[in-house]
């Protein structure tokens, strides 16, 4: 029958023999940009692959689909008109406080409108009134003590229509690019800036051409006014002001928002050619290569730790081999003392008093001796059994000792075998990783995936491969913080 170490010294064996070597893939070749395929590169595995080109062809498609942001406030309409009645009524109580200097004995009349003295309140006050202010039709109102609504409400209503679009600061009349749409969001000042969330969430899409020019929206105003009332409509203009904010900025973070996620992936079969000999590597076979790359390397840390979970469970049985042979050891060792013991006990048995000599053979001592005689031979005889017991007790207790100490420096040794292999691993890979010129951000995410995955596999195995596992998950945290520390280091 063969002996179980002998069973796991033919599964060590034929595991070492059976399993793919790491070094048996044939390595990706580390093309360059512009370099020639020197034979063709075939993926053994399904492939994704983004492709550049047609990435960035579609990413700006996306981006002119993206709207131009356009901060407004609307409440900018209602404090134009509050401006400009505040202009009237000031102008009118000054006009009044005039007239009532010039004619302070009694009120003015019609027969009063061309009179000298209203002519020299209209002067007197005339220096004080806004540029462009239309006295002629508000003076005879004032002078007879009639109201100007009619007339404040000629001048608000082109004011209320061009302050109702969205005006912008700019002098050129298409303020924002004209094959975008506009994205109008309302905002209480020229400094208020919506978030992220507001961006996609509020705000009114308008066309380009709703969006004016601050210039172009006093000549809109101007233009309400028919021949012979210009003064009116350079008075009406001069209260347009500036009620939208075309925002780059924003339009940016907007259209990064969309531009997220956005690629166009090149599918490669299993055995298909990647590459062609005598090809011109570009950046789609560059990438292509790059993914090939990653997959070939994780396939080779797979394999290895397949590897090292068959060797982990060798180890493991062959461990609970040794333990029940160190027990049953232990029981035998029980029992050698027990007859041990049974022995001398019979032994120390007087020869007169043996029951197992026929009556007529036991020997009588001579008398004063008996006592003597007998204690002497049972000292020595238990003195000799002790001494038996303590040899076979240092021999076996060496030997079981010694037996121990060797699992556990064979144990420790393995321990630190898998912890140097998953450290050289763990460096393999971060030079691959430098070698694809992945970036950071990638790296780490990387990282944390490979993390969580051995995790996942540490709380589904079982005692025998947790050192093992644990092993690998420390060397990639190290590597992680490591990572995490280049990033700080980078964005300082």
């Amino acid at each position: 029958m063969i002996a179980p170490g002998a069973w796991t010294a033919v599964i060590v064996l034929g595991a070492a023999l059976l399993l793919p070597r790491p070094g048996a893939r044939a390595a990706v070749p580390d093309y360059k940009l512009g370099d020639v395929a020197a034979e063709d590169v075939v993926t053994p595995v399904r492939l994704q692959v983004v492709n550049p080109d047609a990435t960035d062809e579609l990413k700006k498609k996306v981006a002119l689909q993206a709207p131009f942001v356009v901060r407004r406030t609307p409440q900018s309409a209602e404090d134009a008109e509050q401006d400009l009645r505040r202009s009237v009524g000031a102008a009118r109580a000054r006009f009044l406080a005039a007239l009532r200097a010039a004619m302070p004995d009694r009120a003015p009349s019609l027969a009063d409108l061309d009179s000298p003295a209203v002519k020299a309140a209209i002067q007197e006050a005339g220096s004080e009134f806004p540029k462009d202010l239309p006295i002629d039709k508000l003076g005879p109102l004032w002078t007879l003590g009639g109201s100007d609504e009619a007339v404040v409400l000629t001048l608000l209503r082109p004011l209320r229509e061009v302050m109702a679009q969205p005006i912008v600061g700019n002098k050129t009349d298409n303020p924002v690019p004209p094959n975008q749409s506009v994205r109008l969001i309302a905002v209480k000042s020229a400094d208020d800036l919506p978030t992220v969330q507001e961006l996609e969430s509020k705000g009114v899409s308008v066309s380009a051409g709703r969006v004016i020019s601050l210039w172009r929206a006093r000549r809109l105003v101007e233009t309400y006014f028919p021949a012979g009332q210009e003064q009116m409509g350079r008075f009406a203009e001069s209260f347009v002001r500036v009620n939208a904010y075309a925002d780059p900025g924003l339009t940016a973070v907007l259209r990064d928002r969309r531009l997220e996620g956005v690629t166009v992936n090149d599918t490669y079969e299993a055995a298909q050619v990647v590459v062609r000999k005598g090809q011109t590597i570009d950046r789609r076979a560059l990438n292509a290569l790059a993914v090939l790359r990653e997959k070939s390397l994780i396939g080779t840390l797979q394999t290895k730790l397949e590897q090292e979970r068959t060797v982990a469970g060798q180890i493991a049985e062959q461990t609970k081999w040794i333990a029940g042979g160190l027990a049953l050891l232990g029981l035998a060792v029980v029992l050698v003392f027990w007859r041990l013991r049974a022995r001398l006990a019979t032994a120390l048995l007087p020869a007169m008093e043996n029951p197992a000599l026929p009556s007529g053979e036991q020997k009588a001592l001579p008398a004063g001796t008996a006592d003597e005689e007998w204690r002497s031979r049972a000292l020595a005889a238990e003195g000799r059994a002790e001494r038996a017991h303590a040899a076979i007790r240092s021999g076996v207790l060496g030997w079981m000792r010694e037996k121990v100490f060797q699992t556990m420096f064979h144990q420790r040794a393995e321990m630190l075998s898998v912890q140097q292999k998953a450290e050289a691993e763990m460096h393999e890979l971060e030079q691959r990783l430098e070698q694809l010129h992945i970036p950071l951000q990638e790296r780490i995410t990387a990282y944390e995936k490979r993390i969580a995955e051995l995790e996942a596999e540490l709380a589904a195995k079982g005692e025998e491969n947790r050192a093992l596992i644990g092993a690998r998950i420390s060397v990639v945290r190290q590597q992680l913080s490591l990572e995490r520390e280049r990033e700080r280091l980078a964005a300082n």
